[in-house]
């Protein structure tokens, strides 16, 4: 089925898209119900939670994400917190009930029903900010481009930048202008985590099986035909030279899909970079 759905035509990804989302509204009052029994109405709405991902990994991924961000002493009870394609909050609902009052966080989404639900889930929490990002992707319905969108704080300011599952939807374009905007943002002794799909670009025969669409001079692969942005994984080698070129340098890599030889990617590589 993964096979066949990677070759389909985009109006026919679209359609499908567009009834499992149908699905999951008209289902939305069930999960609703479910989600107060077990004390859990903090969640955002299933279609939301689906949009980020697998709804039945929605928590778990972010506590795993949570819990690498403590392991590896990314994050400060105070800090001045970016997250970049913030989703529906997955990150700041783990992060409210442990930061300090000093704690400082803004998110930004291409996704405009995601933001709306943040804004009137943490309108209390002063802590936290969230922007609607109008810039045009395969996610939002702006016309704006998105190498003219700014990220929505002051430059330098940032302790730690979040960007998971973000580079996995980016073209190289859009990469070189995201890390162009994660350099402006960090503070001097600022890092950010982003996470990717790398494989080994070092061999040219080198096959990607869980991406077999491409460029054929660039180290750049994805998983639909029709729609790269729905998953996209680059040469390990290219990326880092994108990196450094937005006058970044990585200081800690952390294999999860790399070297890419799986079918399905079932984890992403993390990167922590700090300004050059």
């Amino acid at each position: 089925m993964g096979s066949l759905t990677s070759h389909l035509p985009a109006p026919a990804i679209e359609a499908l898209r567009g009834t499992r989302n149908a699905g999951l509204w008209a289902l939305s009052p069930l999960d609703a119900g479910l989600r107060r029994i077990q004390g859990r109405t903090a969640l955002p709405p299933l279609p939301l939670r689906r949009h980020a991902g697998r709804a039945s990994i929605f928590e778990a991924a972010a506590r795993q994400m949570s819990d690498a961000i403590d392991r590896l002493g990314l994050l400060a009870p105070n800090a001045n917190v970016l997250d970049a394609g913030c989703g529906a909050a997955a990150m700041a609902l783990q992060w409210q009930p442990r930061m300090g009052p000093g704690f400082h966080y803004t998110g930004f989404d291409v996704h405009e029903p995601s933001i709306n639900w943040c804004k009137k889930h943490f309108a209390k929490d002063p802590r936290f900010t969230f922007v609607y990002a109008d810039v045009s992707s395969a996610y939002g319905h702006a016309t704006t481009p998105l190498d003219a969108f700014t990220f929505p704080v002051e430059p330098g300011t940032v302790d730690f930048e979040l960007a998971k599952s973000l580079f996995t939807h980016l073209v190289p374009t859009e990469v070189e202008h995201y890390l162009a905007q994660t350099r402006r943002a960090l503070a001097p002794t600022g890092h950010a985590l982003l996470t990717a799909f790398l494989f080994d670009d070092s061999d040219p025969m080198f096959q990607t099986p869980a991406f077999p669409f491409g460029e054929p001079d660039r180290a750049v692969r994805w998983r639909l035909q029709a729609r790269p942005a729905a998953a996209i994984a680059y040469g390990r080698t290219f990326f880092t030279e994108l990196v450094e070129a937005a006058g970044l340098r990585i200081v800690t890599f952390e294999p999860g899909y790399w070297p890419g030889v799986v079918a399905v990617p079932l984890a992403q590589d993390y990167l922590i970079v700090t300004p050059a």
